[in-house]
């Protein structure tokens, strides 16, 4: 590991609170400024089957989770033989020594165990058996030679509406398994972290930092069922409906939540709907119905390994496709994919006033990995965030003189559009095609020149949209692409090449649909080798570009075990490939 960094990882199993433990350690540290990562792994039931959390905590900035890990807690004995393998060299495993037996283990590769009676203490407290978190993250702070004190305040801030009592009980805990290491271990402390590292960071993940940028944009409305792992977005805008006037309405299942999101567009109002693919395949049917309206609105999607029910608390990007070409019939679309929280708080923002401008659904493809993973920011940057509600017209501007046209044909492909109860704006809104006042119609003239008109959109959008960004050197021995939540290790990836004096560069795509084809081309003819980063089986963004340029990727690394990527898988097929 680099010097002035530590990572720490926590096992058990799920119920045991490990989640939240990470959490209020990670907040410990990025409240003294320092840079930190947080991944979680959680089965998909409550409790028993196999979880963990781990923390990656820097003084420098930090994309990704890591391989390695230096201290490694171990709540259940299980935990050891499944994770002992990642722990970097003379690396350190607190575990129980009343549930953990390690008689006749022999240490593997330098590591050390160190013992510490977690269930015993808590017996002594007469504490809930969750309260051994607390204690393994005091011994934890100890061996990394790193005062209590932030945690202390993390606690008595967590537990404030649990009255003081409760307060007390966990920072004599933590207090406990700091004193335990210290007077037990004191050989084996080791200073990895300075006591600071600047002013206080933000720290969020994917699902907070896009609820931020719907709130931002004037999101008034967020109609959802719960489906993993968009279901956050939903508890997180309704803790915040009172303070922003949100209305946050759970409806009875995705079908009701789509239409209510049209609903409050059509009648002038911003809103939105999230779902995972599952509850996606629900909603298509009202996709086609929006695209028809042309009624803006904005659909977030939580990609998760399928098909069917598939993997509900594990991550992959195996929908782009699917949201390329969902609906029935032709019709144009933006879908966008950011890479990281502070991508997702702008982007989220820009998906509103895109669909506004251009009167289209607007998909934002996140998925657990950037959902659920938790990254530190100095600020959320936003003075340069203004609404533009495209042509939504007032009522003065409305004519008085002529009957309005909702649909008139316009070199932009955009039409003046009007919100109901406007005077002169009344209008006929169907899901049938339809002539420029609304009215259905099948004449072959009248029903092409509607198509045309709605893909006359295409070309202003594109000019619109960011091209592809290019990380790293002009020049570089290969090219590699990624969308979306693998931009983060794929940058870690180019760090570590680059100490081993390999030169890559990274082409990520925050918008995949339409594809910008001519900046994208360009990118790509100049690269001297490429190879495609993709969590899915069949590379299908890889797949998108042959199509839509003609250009072939020289080389796939593909992933869909439900877990992310890792820097060093990157960096070996890199390896691999030159």
């Amino acid at each position: 590991m680099e010097q002035n960094e530590v990572a720490f990882k926590i096992a058990g199993e799920a119920g045991q609170g490990l989640n939240v433990s990470t959490l209020n350690l990670a907040r410990a540290f990025t409240r003294k400024g320092f840079h930190a990562f947080l991944l979680t792994d959680n089965p998909n039931s409550i409790k028993l089957e196999p979880a963990w959390s781990s923390l990656r905590v820097s003084t420098h900035l930090v994309t990704s989770q890591t391989e390695r890990i230096d201290v490694l807690v171990a709540l259940k004995s299980d935990a050891i033989l499944r994770h002992r393998t990642e722990m970097s060299e003379n690396g350190f495993i607190i575990c129980d020594e009343d549930t953990v037996n390690q008689k006749g283990e022999e240490p593997f590769a330098g590591i050390k165990y160190l013992p510490v009676p977690l269930s015993g203490i808590v017996k002594e407290m007469h504490a809930p058996d969750l309260i051994r978190n607390t204690i393994a993250l005091g011994a934890f702070l100890a061996l990394i030679d790193y005062h209590p004190a932030g945690m202390k305040e993390i606690i008595t801030g967590f537990f404030a509406r649990k009255g003081e009592a409760i307060i007390n009980q966990n920072i004599s805990a933590l207090e406990a398994g700091f004193n335990f290491v210290r007077n037990n271990y004191g050989t084996f402390v080791r200073k990895y972290l300075p006591e600071e590292n600047g002013p206080a960071r933000l720290f969020l993940n994917g699902n907070e930092a896009l609820s931020l940028g719907a709130i931002k944009a004037g999101c008034k409305l967020l109609a959802a069922y719960p489906m993993t792992p968009s279901s956050s977005i939903l508890h997180y805008l309704a803790s915040k409906e009172r303070e922003y006037n949100i209305v946050v309405k759970h409806t009875e299942d995705e079908i009701s939540a789509i239409n209510m999101a049209i609903g409050a567009n059509f009648a002038g109002v911003r809103a939105m709907t999230c779902t995972s693919g599952g509850g996606f395949s629900l909603m298509v049917e009202a996709l086609g119905m929006a695209a028809q309206s042309e009624t803006p609105v904005v659909i977030v999607v939580g990609q998760r390994p399928g098909p069917s029910t598939g993997q509900p608390t594990h991550t992959g990007q195996g929908e782009l496709q699917f949201l390329i070409s969902a609906s029935q019939g032709e019709f144009p679309r933006i879908i966008l994919a950011p890479g990281d929280a502070a991508e997702t708080f702008r982007e989220t923002f820009n998906a509103f006033n895109l669909a506004e401008k251009f009167q289209v659904p607007v998909l934002i493809l996140t998925d657990k990995y950037l959902a659920e993973s938790y990254t530190g920011w100095s600020e959320l940057k936003d003075d340069d965030l203004k609404i533009d509600r495209g042509k939504l017209l007032t009522e003065a501007q409305l004519p008085a003189e002529k009957n309005y046209e909702r649909y008139q044909i316009t070199p932009d492909g955009i039409s003046p559009r009007s919100v109901p109860s406007q005077k002169n704006g009344i209008h006929v809104a169907t899901s049938y095609e339809h002539d420029e006042s609304g009215w259905y119609q099948e004449d072959p003239a009248g029903v092409k020149k509607m198509y045309d008109k709605r893909f006359a959109k295409i070309p202003f959008i594109l000019k619109e949209l960011p091209e592809p960004k290019l990380y790293g050197p002009d020049e570089a021995q290969i090219t590699l692409l990624a969308w979306g939540s693998t931009k983060g290790p794929v940058l870690e990836a180019l760090e570590r090449l680059a100490k081993e004096g390999i030169t890559a560069n990274l082409i990520h795509l925050i918008y995949l649909w339409p594809l910008p084809i001519e900046a994208l081309s360009g990118l790509i003819k100049n690269a001297q080798k490429t190879m495609m980063v993709e969590g899915n089986y069949t590379g299908q963004l890889a797949q998108v570009i042959c199509r839509e340029t003609g250009l072939k990727i020289d080389h796939i690394l593909t992933k869909y075990d439900g877990q992310p990527f890792y820097p060093a898988e990157i960096c070996a097929k890199v390896k691999e490939v030159l």
